[in-house]
């Protein structure tokens, strides 16, 4: 006996709409630029976003032109850190990421203090601090030859 050619194709279709179904998962993202106060784009900038409940941690550095995208992130609240090397760090607290909602952070750093630490370490010369002659010693043998 021969399946009939409706129960094939209500099968296939069945498992069509089931495939694509699977993946809308429970995730989202996050997307933005990172720019300095004249709104140049800043790249190599490193974008930190921390759930502390749920010990996740994903870690990226902006674009060449200062963007950054995070994607499957699970939902829930975040912390956003931007640190950038010239700049003061940028920390959001309380970032909501919601299901299937991309969420968008543009953020502007402001110019730091550049802190720079120079050590320069060296002996110095041996010092005569017996004395105030200046001239060399001679051995016995050195003065007999004279």
């Amino acid at each position: 006996m021969k399946p009939s050619r409706f129960y094939v194709s209500m099968l296939a279709f069945l498992l069509l709409f089931s495939c694509l179904a699977f993946p809308q998962g429970s995730s989202s993202s996050l997307q933005g630029t990172v720019t300095d106060p004249s709104g140049s784009a800043i790249p190599d900038a490193t974008v930190v976003l921390t759930n502390t409940q749920a010990t996740i941690e994903r870690t990226i550095s902006t674009g060449p032109q200062g963007d950054f995208r995070i994607l499957a992130i699970p939902p829930g609240t975040y912390t956003l850190t931007v640190t950038a090397r010239g700049f003061a760090h940028y920390v959001q607290t309380g970032l909501q990421l919601l299901v299937n909602t991309p969420a968008t952070a543009n953020i502007q750093l402001k110019v730091g203090a550049v802190t720079e630490n120079i050590s320069v370490s060296s002996e110095a010369p041996a010092l005569n601090l017996v004395d105030a002659s200046i001239g060399n010693s001679f051995n016995e043998n050195q003065i007999r030859q004279i």
